[in-house]
């Protein structure tokens, strides 16, 4: 069958990993430095990359959200230094969240590692700016654990997945530090006392937390973690999860409290 003449003048183009179109080379603002997160996000026709909500100016310092945040404020015991998302979760990145996470659309993967990446490269920056010294350095990323039953209906832990390409690119070891003992529903439909009690004991530690020992090597300075997830809205899973991390590594290590830094790396904020 003959093609039509339009696709004999022109190259074949990749299609949008969003909206399938065409994609065509324009050489637009992309905010990350890697050099592969860039490619990931060149994979995006001009209006799909014009079109994501960056948040390039956090309004809260803790959980980075982009207006001010009552939950940071309100939060007695925080086991997190600070929190970094990635975008809004607006409507359309509601919908290609959807895509990977429920229809398995693994061709996503790289580009939610990539969007992902613009939050590591601000915790970056901004430690860099506080102890004015050269890019800071992470002990390992991991990520917040699926329960059981979810892990089985979905195949694959969304977070881990974005959080392990991300370490890959990056040159830091991933590790599957924390365990999900049940299941506890969604956080945001219950109330604040509510998710507090809900979530005691909900995770443990699922590697050996002795092993970080092998990961510190002559580091003199303080342990500091990546943990990765895909959408932050109170902040609760995110800081039970560190709080369980910080407490094992200390016991197993005879670290103190405040040697272990844990950041939160989100891909979005609600």
């Amino acid at each position: 069958m003959a093609l039509p003449l339009a696709r004999w003048l022109r190259p074949e183009r990749p299609p949008c990993l969003i909206c399938g179109r065409d994609c065509v080379p324009v050489a637009g603002p992309v905010p990350v430095r890697h050099p592969e997160a860039r490619a990931a996000l060149m994979r995006l026709c001009e209006h799909c990359r014009a079109a994501i909500p960056w948040i390039a100016k956090p309004a809260c310092p803790i959980c980075g959200r982009p207006e001010s945040c009552p939950d940071c404020l309100r939060r007695a015991v925080r086991s997190l230094v600070f929190t970094r998302c990635a975008v809004r979760y607006d409507a359309r990145m509601k919908d290609l969240l959807a895509r990977y996470k429920y229809r398995g659309s693994e061709r996503l993967e790289r580009l939610m590692a990539a969007m992902l990446a613009f939050a590591y490269e601000r915790i970056c920056a901004e430690l860099a700016a506080c102890a004015r010294s050269g890019k800071p350095s992470f002990h390992f990323v991991t990520a917040v654990p699926l329960a059981g039953r979810r892990l089985k209906e979905r195949g694959f832990n969304q977070a881990e997945r974005m959080a392990a390409v991300l370490a890959d690119w990056y040159g830091m070891p991933y590790v599957p530090a924390l365990r999900r003992n049940r299941h506890t529903g969604k956080q945001s439909l219950k109330t604040r006392r509510r998710r507090l009690i809900d979530l005691q004991g909900t995770f443990s530690a699922a590697w050996d937390p002795s092993a970080l020992r092998s990961l510190i090597g002559r580091s003199g300075g303080p342990v500091r973690i990546l943990l990765a997830d895909d959408v932050y809205t109170t902040g609760s899973t995110l800081n039970e999860c560190a709080k369980t991390l910080r407490e094992a590594l200390c016991a197993a290590n005879g670290l103190s409290i405040e040697a272990v830094e844990i950041y939160g790396m989100i891909w979005a904020r609600s």
